[in-house]
């Protein structure tokens, strides 16, 4: 994944992606994993005002829990304030925009487009030539071709013969 696919996943500019990868002093591997805990831990940024060091971690260990729980909470220690996250629907959305980076920053083959090269019976059509009659008779063996190639040679010299 390039940075700029993985940071329409994330939902964020690629340099935010860079900074955030430098705050948190882990190396960038832009991977689909790594982008779907970005994503959680920058909503957990935007919403709850968590710092990025803080909400990194707690995104992977509510990640961890997803097959088996559908909501995520974490609370503090005096139950006065809490998180709850809908695991279910973040995946979904997280699901839209990492379709929607492989769509648009979809990896590009350098250089020009190669040409192909037509050779036989597929140059043959595609110059406009009804070859099945050639294919009819390259399915016969050689023994059968001759015999074909015989019968035709007498039903020549036989016309030739009457004109």
């Amino acid at each position: 994944m390039t940075l700029g696919a993985f940071a329409r996943a994330v939902g964020a500019s690629p340099r935010w992606v860079q900074n955030a990868f430098q705050a948190l002093g882990i190396r960038a591997a832009y991977t689909e994993a790594e982008a779907r805990q970005l994503a959680l831990a920058r909503l957990l940024k935007e919403t709850c005002g968590l710092p990025l060091r803080k909400g990194f971690p707690l995104a992977k260990d509510a990640l961890r829990e997803w097959p088996n729980s559908r909501i995520w909470e974490i609370t503090d220690p005096t139950r006065a304030t809490g998180v709850v996250v809908d695991l279910e629907q973040f995946l979904a959305g997280f699901a839209v925009t990492l379709s929607l980076a492989r769509c648009w920053f979809a990896e590009k083959r350098r250089g020009r487009p190669r040409k192909t090269r037509r050779r036989g019976l597929a140059l043959a059509s595609w110059y406009g030539v009804d070859a099945t009659l050639l294919e009819e008779n390259l399915k016969r063996t050689p023994a059968e071709r001759l015999e074909r190639l015989e019968q035709a040679a007498a039903f020549f010299k036989g016309g030739r013969a009457s004109a």
